[in-house]
């Protein structure tokens, strides 16, 4: 098989996950960069990222290859961050799988790998595949495939504003960290790829993903209490809590900025509507609390509080821009009058498990 069939196959390949691989210039160089031309080729014997995983048996059988050199490729792929290895729960086997772009290939590649020539290459090549159109692959749908977590603490029921409604356990943060196996924490890849001031240790992985992370020395874990008083640091921090668009078993908690984060620069920068789903929720400010002390504004990620002066006798005050709110309830954990709270709008309810998200994701795409 040629060189050129290989990448390109292998990018079908990927391709099979909703969030799919444009075939961009950028892309295409990614791909020759990551892997060498017989690693491209041995992952084409994977069916579609993050199903049909197979065992050591299943892959030497399926490629032809002699056990020893699977059983390298494999080691190497996985230290890398660039195959998938997880431990099934009923049969102890170990299992490997393909891996998509997002969420999968770019996260754990830039945690895993160390500083090098190629690391930066890939950054470079993902930025301008990013902003040159790739980064609208992850909006591309109108079920999103991520969504806002509101910050626990400052949601409330207000009996005219969300007459009724009830708070759910999917939107509820706690209720994902006491249902999860396993814990863990790693670094934003994120901001790996794309530095910026806030915090880097920040992205919380559960069960399986927490296995993979932590064997390889990429996330350390966490107990129910660490990881609730990290989500607590995170909101002082002005970081947004995403996660999968489901009801249970998350793959992941990112707290996210505006300035590194691929979910919410899609929102932000490159003005996707569909890049991430807004939380149910909306702040309501009381004027007569507010001291117009500006704290809402420093800490709101969409620039959805703004500042209007006085004139005459009107008293200076804050406006919100409910357009430009995604809900994530920062401006009413971090006003230090606690004069906003977060009142349930809505009541729209996400897919319940992670396959049945991804399905939605792929049934609903527009572009």
């Amino acid at each position: 098989m040629a060189e050129a069939d290989v990448y390109e196959k292998l990018r079908k390949k990927m391709s099979l996950w909703p969030i799919k691989v444009p075939r961009a210039r950028e892309a295409m160089e990614m791909l020759r960069t990551l892997f060498t031309e017989e690693e491209a080729e041995f992952l084409t014997h994977f069916t579609a990222p993050y199903q049909d995983a197979e065992t050591m048996d299943q892959i030497v059988e399926r490629t032809g290859k002699p056990r020893k050199r699977v059983q390298e490729i494999v080691d190497r792929l996985v230290l890398r961050g660039l195959l998938f290895r997880f431990t099934g729960r009923r049969d102890g086997n170990v299992y490997y799988s393909l891996m998509p772009m997002i969420p999968g290939i770019f996260e754990f590649y830039f945690v895993s790998v160390r500083d090098s020539d190629e690391k930066r290459k890939v950054s470079e090549l993902f930025e301008k595949y990013y902003v040159g159109g790739g980064g609208m692959e992850g909006g591309a749908s109108n079920y999103p495939w991520a969504r806002v977590m509101p910050v626990e603490k400052t949601i409330t029921l207000d009996k005219e504003i969300s007459a009724g409604h009830e708070i759910l356990p999917f939107e509820k943060m706690s209720e994902y960290i006491t249902t999860s196996g396993k814990i863990a924490v790693m670094n934003c890849a994120c901001r790996i790829h794309k530095q910026c001031d806030h915090p880097l240790e920040t992205c919380l992985v559960f069960d399986y993903f927490a296995e993979f992370m932590v064997e390889r020395g990429h996330g350390r874990y966490l107990t129910v209490e660490e990881a609730l008083e990290l989500l607590e640091t995170m909101e002082k921090a002005g970081l947004v809590h995403s996660t999968t668009n489901v009801q249970t078993r998350p793959q992941f908690v990112c707290n996210c900025c505006t300035c590194s984060c691929g979910i919410l620069r899609g929102l932000y920068e490159l003005h996707n509507p569909r890049a991430i789903a807004k939380s149910n929720f909306l702040p309501v400010r009381d004027d007569e609390l507010c001291n117009t002390c500006r704290k809402c504004i420093r800490i709101c990620p969409m620039e959805a509080n703004v500042y209007h002066a006085s004139h005459d006798d009107e008293p200076d005050r804050i406006f919100f821009l409910e357009e430009r709110c995604i809900g994530c309830g920062l401006c009413a954990y971090n006003c230090p009058n606690d004069a906003i709270k977060l009142v349930k709008i809505k009541d729209e309810v996400p897919e319940k498990t992670p396959r049945e998200a991804m399905m939605r994701v792929e049934a609903e795409r527009v572009h």
